[in-house]
């Protein structure tokens, strides 16, 4: 089985990477219309994507930006899904002792 990669193809498999991903960005924000959380991991994708277009070198050469920006893009996107992640299951934790201190939620009083 020979492996040797074609240094012509490297280039447009960053491409068909971004379309990939953009694609996967589509099919979530649609899904993601009525649900909050969903519209976050969509923002968490497209941050995602901006970095992954941002790194293909022939349009960071283009657009004359640095060749770094795209990897703090996907810091900055990892970043935001952990807080992201955080803020709901702290939201939830406090909501979970909210439902068990409740007496009048119990069910004792049949």
């Amino acid at each position: 089985m020979n492996l040797d990669l074609n240094p012509e193809i490297i280039p447009s498999m960053s491409i068909i990477t971004s379309i990939l991903f953009l694609v996967s960005l589509a099919f979530f924000v649609l899904l993601s219309i009525k649900s909050t959380f969903q519209f976050q991991i969509s923002l968490f994708i497209g941050l995602y994507v901006l970095g992954e277009i941002i790194e293909i070198k022939e349009l960071a050469a283009f657009l004359s930006i640095p060749e770094s920006l795209g990897s703090q893009i996907h810091v900055g996107a990892t970043i935001f899904l952990t807080f992201i992640i955080w803020i709901r299951f702290y939201y939830s934790e406090k909501g979970i002792k909210n439902l068990v201190d409740n007496p009048a939620d119990t069910d004792t009083q049949k």
